[in-house]
């Protein structure tokens, strides 16, 4: 598995990351990632070519997903991670076999007939969905996104949730301000603790990365912490797949680190659709669309992508969340005797991992 998701992922985290005008980011490139990996085998021509060019999807991609999804058992005690999908088709569709044994093989998920006229099937989606990941992703699908001109839903769901390695002591989170631009500040409950952490400096991006781990080690968020209060937009127009995994791997052992880092929720919904398009995969959303492996029927297509995603980060750890719809340099020296200090009281850059997979991507400018 190691080293065959890591470009798609990074290629997606970083893509649509920066093409994310919200001041608070959060989403999921693994969940987007496995829906498109998902359907890639049942799509021909230009139709498939677009895809496996703009995410750098491979044949051994589908294969790295399966071995994933069958080693989840490997995580630690104090971790959950839940990977679940559905494919809902309609009832006449009548999808192929080989898609059909696919999916069974290598996602282990099969096709739903269902009647989209009915709106109960978007309601029966929103609960599975909602039950995947513990509550924290509700009304995936609004009203009116399926109707009778529906024939194919693929819905993706993740849910994370982990305990830090060490926890942070609720009686040493203290108020402090945290500045939302250069000449604004907010009072944000900031959590503390001192340890030995994992730390880069990136020239480039102008920013200190630390690497915070859970419990069992499986598992880290990576903060991405500018130089400057205003340096998170610099930072989101120079980050490339290429900067940030050369972060990623001169990251060393540094001891006796003050870590200052702010409780925050994040919780965004992203049409992805039009991002899609501008990095390159349209025909799957255009007539043009071949999904003639997946069936028979001329004229299928998706007519979007939606994806809802939730993080809750605290003393105890991080819950994350996220759901995925398609509707058819150096490092740092060595610290002395004195404490470094890692304030986290500005506009920032995170990242969730399992191993070399990033399952979630974020950015925090006015926490909630």
């Amino acid at each position: 598995m190691k080293g065959d998701l890591t470009q798609p992922m990074l290629n997606v985290a970083v893509e649509i990351y920066k093409r994310q005008p919200s001041r608070n980011v959060f989403f999921s490139p693994f969940s987007i990632v496995a829906a498109l990996s998902m359907i890639l085998p049942g799509t021909r021509g230009d139709t498939a070519k677009q895809i496996a060019a703009t995410l750098h999807i491979q044949e051994d991609t589908h294969k790295a997903f399966s071995q994933l999804l069958k080693s989840l058992q490997r995580y630690a005690r104090d971790i959950t991670l839940k990977i679940a999908t559905r494919i809902y088709a309609l009832e006449s569709l009548k999808p192929l076999d080989d898609f059909c044994a696919f999916l069974k093989d290598c996602y282990s998920t099969s096709i739903e007939s269902v009647d989209f006229g009915d709106d109960a099937v978007r309601r029966e989606i929103n609960a599975w969905v909602e039950q995947v990941t513990n509550g924290k992703i509700k009304d995936l699908l609004l009203p009116g996104a399926v109707s009778c001109s529906t024939v194919l839903i693929l819905v993706n769901a993740v849910y994370f949730k982990g305990a830090w390695r060490k926890s942070f002591e609720e009686c040493d989170t203290t108020s402090m301000d945290f500045h939302t631009t250069s000449s604004t500040t907010k009072v944000v409950k900031m959590m503390f603790r001192n340890g030995c952490f994992k730390m880069a400096y990136n020239k480039e991006l102008k920013a200190n990365a630390l690497q915070l781990p859970y419990s069992g080690n499986a598992a880290f968020m990576i903060v991405l912490l500018p130089d400057n209060i205003d340096g998170l937009k610099f930072l989101q127009e120079r980050v490339t797949p290429q900067n940030l995994s050369f972060t990623l791997r001169v990251m060393k052992m540094k001891e006796d680190v003050d870590l200052y880092l702010p409780k925050f929720k994040v919780e965004q919904t992203m049409e992805l659709k039009k991002v899609l398009m501008d990095l390159g995969v349209k025909d799957l959303f255009e007539c043009s669309a071949d999904l003639t492996g997946i069936t028979e029927r001329s004229g299928v297509r998706f007519s979007d992508v939606v994806h809802k995603a939730f993080v809750d980060v605290n003393e105890e750890g991080t819950e994350a969340a996220a759901a995925t719809s398609m509707v058819m340099t150096d490092s740092l020296p060595i610290a002395g005797d004195e404490p470094k200090v890692f304030k986290v009281d500005h506009p920032f850059m995170f990242l969730i991992m399992a191993g070399d997979v990033v399952l979630f991507v974020g950015s925090l400018s006015d926490p909630e």
